[in-house]
């Protein structure tokens, strides 16, 4: 109806890529709900067109770091809704939303630098439990630091950012 041309068909089937022109797409995107057939069509793409932009959505972290593995970039389902989630509830217990903005950020970028860290090593069971309590470390030295605690926390003192008490409490594995 708009002028496009539409190729129906199991993208994991190399028949119906090569028929769309596979070797001529400069970006994909991968949107399947099986992790096996976006992987598998991944491997496809990459076979017929090794230069191909492939942004694809990823279930979970082990689904994240096999895309990236194809040098995919990934879009990690459910972590963007998180954020903004976080971000939100912040705002709501009455942070400013500056604040709750540059914590959300700093959120992303400690756990973006763990996904890239953490591909490195997501085969070995030991090193992945390493970086995940490394990860965890610096998160709470982070947290402590916005508390105005730690050894972080005499940098935060000493801006010009006003800290909101805040109630902390553990929290679940």
């Amino acid at each position: 109806r708009f002028g496009n041309t539409i190729y129906y068909g199991d993208p994991t089937k190399p028949e119906l890529l090569r028929s769309a022109g596979v070797e001529h797409v400069r970006l994909f995107v991968v949107a399947l709900a099986s992790v096996e057939e976006s992987l598998r069509t991944v491997r496809l793409i990459r076979r017929f067109n090794p230069d191909a932009t492939i942004l694809a959505r990823a279930r979970d972290r082990r689904h994240a770091w096999q895309l990236m593995d194809f040098g995919v970039t990934p879009i990690r389902e459910t972590f963007f809704s998180a954020l903004k989630t976080g971000r939100e509830a912040l705002v709501a217990l009455g942070f400013p939303p500056e604040i709750a903005d540059n914590r959300a950020r700093r959120f992303k970028e400690a756990d973006e630098r763990m996904l890239a860290t953490q591909h490195l090593v997501y085969d070995d069971e030991e090193a992945l439990l390493q970086t995940s309590t490394q990860a965890r470390k610096e998160l709470e030295e982070l947290f402590a630091a916005d508390q105005g605690e730690g050894l972080l926390g005499s940098v935060a003192r000493d801006s010009d950012v006003p800290l909101p008490a805040v109630t902390t409490g553990t929290q679940p594995d």
